[in-house]
Formats: C-alpha cells, sequence, structure tokens
C-alpha cells in the first residue's frame, strides 16, 4: 500500500504572497504496475479539469482480470466530495510506454467530455460522450453505457471525409483546452456558422520529424445531435526536427500563446524509437521559441507583433471570412517554421539542457511564464522565463530569464538543489490577489502591481529529483511548492507549501478549479522502498488563502 501523503505546511509571508493550506487528500484509483507512468505526465492536458461544480479526472487502471491490460476511467465529484468512477473496459491499453496518456476536454456549451488517449505515433483514438453530461449533471446516471455511447473513431467528427494519414496518423500529444467567451469573439468565422468552445492541439510525426496541429470544436446545438470539428491547420511545422509546446494558454484579451522548444533528428534506421526515451533524446533539444495568436490559432505573430504565420489552407477560406487572407506577406497555408523571424526568444545550444514540455501559464496581466532548466552554468537547474505584460503597449514583447536559485531558505526538500537532464518536469500557475500595497501604510510603493491594483502570485510546482532516502535506487517522491510575485518581479522566490513525499511522479494541476482560490493537484503518490510499484493516483486540494 502506498505511504500515506507526508505533509510539511510551510506558510509564507502572506503580506506579499499566497498561502496555501491542506483541505483535503481523496484517491482516485491505483496507478498501474508498468515500468513507465502511464498516469501524471507533464504534457497530460487535461487529467483533472472542473466545470460546472463538478470535478472530472481521467486515468489508468489496470483490468480487474489482468493486470498487463489497462482500462480508461473517467471520475467525477461534487467539488470537494468522493469520485464516483466509469470504466471503458471495451478497450484495452497494452503497451508500456509514457506517452499513452488519457487528455480530457469538455464542452463547455454542449456538456460533452472528449478523451483521446493511448496515442505514441499511431492512429488517433477518440471518443466524445453524449452531450449534456457536464451541463446536467445531477440528471446524468454516472455508468460507462449511458454517458459514453459512442464507439471510438480514428478521425474527428465532421472531418471524415479529410485525409486520414495525413491528419490523423503518427498521433501523440493530444492536449485539448477551453476557448474562452473573449477568445471566441476574435476567431473568424469559417464552415457552416456557431461558435467553437474547445481547442485541440496534436502533433502528427514522430520525435524530431514532426509538426504540430490545432482543431476547433463546434458544440451541438441540442442533445439530439453531435457536436463536429473543424480544422484549423498545421501551425508548427517542423523542418528536419520537431517542435515540444510548453504549454497553450488563453490570456484575458483572447491571445493565445505559445511556447516550444526544437528536437532536431538524428537518423535512427534500425533502433526502437516507440519507447519512452528514444535514440533521439533531449540532448538534441535547443532554443526557447514563442508566438502569440489574436484569432484562436488562425494566424500567428511573434513576440514583437511582427505576422510570421497564417495557418489556414485556401481551402479553408472558400467557406468565408472577412478577417483571413493574405496578411502582409503571409499567403495562407504557411505554418510556423523554425526559420519564421522573432520566434526564438532564447537561443539555447543542444546539449544546453532545456527539456520538452515543461510547464507554461499566462497571468492576469498577460504575462507569459515558462519553466524550464537549462545547464549554461555548469550545473542543470530550474529556469524561470517571463514577457512582460501584453497590457503594457509600451514594453510588450521584451522576455526576462533568470534561474531559480539552488536553495530556498525553509525548503525541508532542496528542491532546487538537484534538478537532472531527464528529471520529472514541473508545472506553473498563476492567481491574482488585492494588491500587497493595500495591505501596508497608505505610502508604500505600487511598484510590481498590475494595472487593475491586482498582485499576481506564481507558483512553481516542483517535483524532487534527488534520490529517495528511504531508496537510494529511487527518486525522492517529495514536492515543494514555491512562490514568486509580481511586486518582486519574480524573484522572491519563497516556500508555499511542501511535502515530505506523496508525489512519485509529474505532478499536474487543475487549471480551471484555481478561479475557486484552490490548488486541486493531481499526484502519483508511491512507497519508494517498493520501487514506486504499488502507486495510488490521489487528488491533492490545497486552499490559497
Amino acid at each position: 500500500m502506498a505511504t500515506v501523503l507526508r505533509i510539511l505546511s510551510v506558510l509564507g509571508c502572506c503580506l506579499l504572497a499566497e498561502c496555501l493550506r491542506h483541505i483535503q487528500t481523496t484517491q482516485l484509483g491505483l496507478d498501474p504496475p508498468t515500468t513507465n507512468r502511464l498516469n501524471g505526465e507533464s504534457f497530460q492536458q487535461d487529467a483533472l479539469a472542473t466545470f460546472n461544480g463538478y470535478q472530472y479526472a481521467v486515468l489508468w487502471e489496470a483490468s480487474e482480470r489482468n493486470t498487463s491490460i489497462r482500462h480508461v476511467v473517467v471520475a467525477r465529484r461534487v467539488v470537494g466530495g468522493e469520485f464516483e468512477k466509469l470504466v471503458l473496459d471495451d478497450y484495452g491499453q497494452v503497451e508500456d510506454d509514457g506517452h499513452d496518456v488519457i487528455s480530457l476536454g469538455i464542452s463547455r456549451t454542449d456538456g460533452s467530455l472528449h478523451l483521446i488517449f493511448d496515442q505514441h505515433d499511431n492512429d488517433l483514438r477518440y471518443r466524445s460522450s453524449t452531450p449534456g453530461v457536464a451541463t446536467n449533471p445531477t440528471k446524468t446516471i454516472w455508468a460507462a453505457d449511458v454517458v459514453f455511447t459512442s464507439p471510438i473513431l480514428n478521425f474527428l467528427p465532421g472531418l471524415s471525409s479529410i485525409d486520414k494519414p495525413t491528419h490523423f496518423s503518427n498521433i501523440t500529444y493530444p492536449r485539448f483546452l477551453d476557448i474562452p467567451r473573449q477568445a471566441q469573439k476574435l476567431i473568424p468565422a469559417i464552415g457552416a456558422g456557431g461558435t467553437p468552445d474547445l481547442l485541440l492541439e496534436l502533433r502528427v510525426g514522430r520525435s524530431g520529424l514532426g509538426d504540430d496541429w490545432l482543431y476547433h470544436y463546434y458544440p451541438a446545438e441540442n442533445t439530439n445531435q453531435s457536436g463536429r470539428w473543424v480544422e484549423v491547420g498545421k501551425y508548427l511545422l517542423g523542418v528536419n526536427n520537431n517542435p515540444y509546446i510548453n504549454g497553450l494558454d488563453f490570456d484575458l484579451q483572447g491571445n493565445l500563446h505559445a511556447t516550444w522548444t526544437y528536437r532536431d533528428f538524428i537518423n535512427d534506421t534500425g533502433k526502437d524509437v516507440a519507447v519512452q526515451a528514444g535514440p533521439n533524446g533531449p540532448e538534441n533539444n535547443h532554443d526557447l521559441n514563442y508566438a502569440y495568436s489574436p484569432d484562436g490559432g488562425y494566424t500567428w505573430k511573434n513576440t514583437w507583433g511582427q505576422d510570421v504565420a497564417n495557418v489556414p489552407a485556401t481551402a479553408n477560406l472558400s467557406a468565408g471570412s472577412s478577417k483571413l487572407g493574405q496578411i502582409g506577406a503571409v499567403p495562407p497555408g504557411t505554418p510556423i517554421a523554425p526559420t519564421s523571424p522573432g520566434i526564438v526568444v532564447f537561443g539555447i545550444p543542444k546539449f544546453g539542457g532545456i527539456l520538452n514540455q515543461e510547464a507554461q501559464t499566462v497571468d492576469s496581466a498577460g504575462r507569459v511564464h515558462v519553466l524550464n532548466r537549462e545547464n549554461g552554468t555548469g550545473v542543470e537547474q530550474w529556469y524561470h522565463y517571463w514577457r512582460t505584460p501584453s497590457l503594457d503597449k509600451n514594453t510588450s514583447g521584451f522576455w526576462i530569464r533568470t534561474p531559480l536559485p539552488l536553495s530556498i531558505p525553509g525548503d525541508p526538500n532542496n528542491i532546487t538543489g538537484m534538478v537532472g537532464v531527464i528529471g520529472k518536469r514541473g508545472k506553473l500557475i498563476s492567481v491574482s490577489g488585492p494588491s500587497a500595497s493595500e495591505n501596508t501604510s497608505k505610502g508604500s510603493s505600487r511598484q510590481g502591481s498590475d494595472h487593475d491594483g491586482t498582485d499576481v502570485t506564481l507558483f512553481a510546482i516542483l517535483p524532487s529529483n534527488a534520490p529517495s532516502p528511504r531508496n537510494p535506487t529511487m527518486q525522492s517522491s517529495a514536492l515543494t511548492i514555491l512562490q514568486s510575485t509580481s511586486k518582486g518581479h519574480f524573484q522572491d522566490w519563497d516556500v508555499a507549501w511542501s511535502a515530505a513525499g506523496g508525489c512519485g511522479w509529474e505532478p499536474l494541476v487543475d487549471r480551471y478549479r484555481v478561479s475557486e482560490r484552490v490548488l486541486s493537484l493531481f499526484l502519483i503518490n508511491s512507497d519508494e522502498r517498493n520501487n514506486g510499484t504499488d502507486g495510488v493516483v490521489e487528488v491533492v486540494d490545497l486552499q490559497i488563502a
């Protein structure tokens, strides 16, 4: 049985930053006994999502009859309650491959759930629920034969006629993202009308030779119909390389932001590339790149606002939109390429230590924050990269790079002291609160506060990469959450909360519950003494004071 989460609550200075308080820990299920983790990978978007008073989670669990076979489990609960689960046992997952996670998306309009799962350079595996499941949860019986009545598809509904080898083969890293209302207003009218509310991003191709594509989901108009997907297009082009994104996030103005690194291709003919870490590894990663889209992914600009991509093919434009067409010198059907001007914000050489798919978030002022790592000082350590606020037109577009200190006073786990070249990856999330200066004298400076008089706190959720004190052959399962503030120009890192154990793999966070001032973490709690083979999937809730 996995060890109980060992909690050491560390409260920072509440005048300058947020405080975190443990609310509850809830068990979701047993983590499958595989060598490579199938639950809780940094690129899993999402494993945990809150909507309409309910929290939803997805995970793999081993079959009761044969532990070498895993089934998709979808769970839900009234926020703060216990989870109820349904099992989709008509599909068995058998590959011991940590790429093969489950990604969950929720349509906030028609209430449908969307799943893509078991993907590593293979044909698409997509499944959606009946409409109304999430918009009418109290009227929905939580059973597999009620919620998921449609079969597994190798295409997206509405796109059955497009070329499957081009669009839906060699799929890896599917990600869903809610399209907020402000962003919906900026998306051009394409097709038969309506407004999309869910975005899908995925890679087509393999490590070192792949491109990233975008799709929009247009919700069903009533429960007797099904929604449909529309292709946005190929937005990131690989040229003898492939992009690995840290994330996709909308800001409050509706802009979509992406950061990524490229991995160059090496010839690996005759070698097994469909494994957890193939012969073309992160040593071939280079550069931190950035672009943003003002229209949901159709067109893209570099950090200085210059046009670099016009994604939709000409065929898509025939449906009609006055917003699209040739944008400057960028013709339709042009994705972001490795040579696109102004996309490299920090040049990091190969063997420079940057890892793929670590973390990204956008705060309420429009600052883009990235967590990744470098070894340019001779030591591999975490770095925080951030872009100056989009709300400030005079300074927007500048990027700042600072290493996280190798030692944080008050951190019992010394979480930043040992990072590792391919160690467990962390997460970033931001919250806004009253300006800290309002809690001090009226004469205090408000430098660093945002335009609306609020301060932003940035949380870095960091797993330990140090050896376990209980089993030196295993990594520690300790977890520390660090915090920094806009008032301190994100250099005032201190400890918000820590646990001596309970995080056996990469932590995930419910991005949609942060608005309730709760950090809801998806963790794999495994016993290091048993080589992590008896893990429990848990949700740990922390109140933001």
